[in-house]
């Protein structure tokens, strides 16, 4: 789980606290995934800044609760951010390069939500993510039942740690928790379920039920999350890995 930040320091991912920030996206009349691709590759080669530590897409692939797709920016610090932010909105060739692919995608970059983000578990456990940079995603909003807290939901995700530690490994899988300051409706945090593919979701939902057990009851207990949203994800940018870094 040792990957090189910005500034190539590495660091453990487990347990650090990233500020991740989504960007609502809506593709045009030209959206598909060539065009998508060589987008990408176009932004790849502008002026990231060195403090953008990763960077991954979201489709819709379920009906949910929302229509458009999401860009997902993760960041050490709400400070790194909203500095990078500051310089790219004033970079001409970053403007330019955006409006040129308007029939491919828009995102709204005014509109992003920021939630802090944190994996509790070695995200290579279940083995390697595709090298093609695809994956498939489950965001799960959960809200704290009464009396419970960040705490109660700690003491959860260790069992359910270890009830993942009883599991074969069927392909790539991993979690985040997105975490919110309380303002948010929906949701107090997000559970993002990160597979290989979504029949690797849906088989892993049904091991959740079969055998859940003590990890799912403690789950259950501590919040109330309900049904997720699905997405065809890939990576956009990561500076570990050089076909998605910056070109």
């Amino acid at each position: 789980s040792e990957a090189p930040n910005g500034n190539n320091v590495t660091f453990d991912l487990v347990g650090v606290e990233f500020y991740n920030e989504f960007i609502p996206c809506v593709g045009g009349s030209d959206f598909n995934q060539e065009n998508v691709d060589e987008m990408m590759k176009g932004w790849r080669s502008l002026n990231i800044s060195d403090d953008l530590l990763g960077a991954w897409g979201y489709v819709p692939a379920t009906k949910g609760r929302f229509d458009n797709g999401w860009w997902e920016l993760s960041w050490e610090s709400k400070e790194a951010a909203d500095a990078a932010w500051a310089e790219w909105v004033q970079d001409e060739e970053a403007m330019a390069f955006l409006a040129a692919n308007e029939s491919v995608m828009v995102c709204d970059g005014a509109e992003r939500a920021a939630w802090d983000m944190t994996f509790h578990r070695d995200v290579y456990s279940f083995g390697p993510s595709a090298e093609d940079g695809s994956f498939y995603s489950e965001f799960f909003p959960c809200k704290y039942n009464d009396g419970k807290s960040s705490d109660d939901l700690m003491e959860s995700i260790a069992l359910y740690n270890k009830w993942l530690d009883g599991l074969d490994s069927t392909g790539f899988y991993a979690y985040g928790i997105y975490a919110g300051d309380g303002t948010n409706e929906l949701a107090d945090f997000w559970w993002g379920n990160f597979h290989e593919s979504s029949e690797n979701a849906a088989s892993g939902a049904a091991a959740w039920l079969e055998t859940g057990g003590t990890a799912k009851a403690s789950l259950e207990a501590t919040a109330t999350c309900n049904v997720p949203d699905g997405y065809d994800s890939g990576v956009i940018y990561d500076p570990s890995q050089p076909q998605f870094s910056k070109s």
